[in-house]
């Protein structure tokens, strides 16, 4: 993890100067970059979460958290990015990865980790992502390798370069929003089951 987070960062000026871009020309972009939120426990209530309806996009993150053990404290920190505006676009892609899951219903297996790095991919124009998703599709046997390439791949360039922008979306103001709805408004349709 480590190793691909410094890729990322060493590879990705180009496209993270074009997020922070489209971020600056969004409304709601630009409250992200005022406001600087952050993806930890000290600033979400993880627990609290798991008190909304089973309907919304917070159980959901909170579902996702539990269920595979994951901490939002654990994303690695930028190290290679001296400009400050373009370090927290970097820490904002990072620490919204779990979200990306729960939005599209993808699992963290290699199959759906390489769908949501090509969603990313469309989303971000993010260098890693495609070498990420090209390296990790030699992981997969000749039977998932065809499934990812006809179900998941597909699914993933439509969903990738359809709907809003998904870094000028502040998450953290959609906990209580209905999970399909917060889809529906995004145009997201959630991964295919396989």
């Amino acid at each position: 993890h480590d190793m691909v987070a410094t890729l990322a960062e060493v590879t990705g000026e180009v496209a993270l100067q074009n997020m922070l871009s489209e971020m600056k020309n969004d409304p709601i972009g630009q409250r992200i970059l005022l406001d600087k939120p952050c993806v930890d426990t000290a600033s979400i209530d993880i627990d609290a979460l798991g008190q909304l309806p089973k309907n919304t996009f917070g159980y959901g993150y909170y579902k996702f958290l539990k269920h595979h053990g994951f901490n939002p404290d654990e994303r690695a920190k930028v190290k290679y990015i001296q400009d400050e505006e373009l370090q927290y676009v970097m820490t904002r892609y990072r620490q919204s990865h779990d979200f990306f899951h729960v939005v599209t219903d993808l699992p963290p297996s290699i199959p759906g980790e390489l769908a949501l790095k090509y969603v990313e991919l469309f989303q971000t124009g993010l260098p890693v992502c495609a070498l990420s998703a090209t390296v990790g599709s030699m992981k997969l046997n000749a039977e998932d390798r065809k499934l990812w390439k006809e179900k998941y791949l597909p699914w993933a360039i439509r969903v990738g370069k359809c709907g809003k922008k998904w870094m000028n979306v502040y998450w953290e103001e959609e906990f209580e929003s209905d999970l399909q709805e917060l889809r529906t408004k995004l145009g997201i349709e959630t991964a295919p089951i396989l």
